[in-house]
């Protein structure tokens, strides 16, 4: 098998873009490829309730036992995983638009719909302390949790400081979005989209100037 690209990771024997976003919900965004639009990518990388688990688990939102359980609930009731499936892409592309276009209304409150939902779904459990009962917030682990965790999590960086530090990468046919707090990246990855702009500035020096 000749060597993956060195944006990408095999993951379980599945094929996923490593985190490159600085946050897991901009790497969420960030498993296809060319956001140009809605329709198909060049590259998708979420092609299946059991994918989108493992980019779940590999990303640390779930545990390799919670990835386990979660892959045997799918294999049993397939419908219904596919149709979180489904919700979880529509999801991505809603949110993808909130964070580009300041238009983008419709796909605004389809986002705080599925957040919504998310939050009625937590549990807040009780946290022993030596000082009495604290308490920590819950999802129950069935075949929600993925979506659920990424819409708590973008609800976060929506309403939280690092919304105002979310950049879009400028390479060529890309739009993957990654956190910039100090404003000084650039590109998703200086290895791809970095080192693709470096050539192709120098194929148009070359070209402008032949003696080079």
């Amino acid at each position: 098998m000749s060597a993956l690209p060195s944006h990408l990771e095999l993951v379980q024997g599945v094929v996923l873009p490593k985190p490159v976003g600085a946050d897991p919900v901009l790497d969420f965004l960030n498993t296809r490829s060319e956001w140009t639009g809605r329709g198909p990518a060049r590259s998708e990388w979420l092609t299946s309730f059991e994918t989108l688990v493992i980019w779940s688990g590999y990303v640390g939102l779930l545990s390799d036992a919670g990835v386990f359980r979660l892959i045997e609930q799918a294999a049993g009731r397939p419908t219904d995983a596919a149709r979180r499936f489904e919700a979880a892409l529509e999801f991505r592309a809603d949110l993808y638009d909130v964070l580009t276009d300041t238009s983008a209304t419709s796909s605004f409150d389809a986002v705080q719909r599925v957040i919504a939902r998310a939050a009625g779904h937590r549990r807040l459990l009780p946290l022993p302390t030596l000082h009495g009962l604290a308490a920590t917030w819950d999802l129950p682990e069935d075949l929600n949790l993925p979506l659920d965790q990424l819409a708590l999590l973008s609800a976060d960086l929506l309403t939280g400081p690092s919304r105002t530090h979310v950049r879009e990468c400028p390479g060529d046919g890309c739009g993957w979005l990654f956190l910039d707090p100090r404003g000084r990246r650039r590109w998703c990855s200086m290895a791809t989209c970095g080192n693709r702009a470096k050539v192709r500035a120098h194929a148009a020096r070359t070209k402008a100037d032949p003696a080079q």
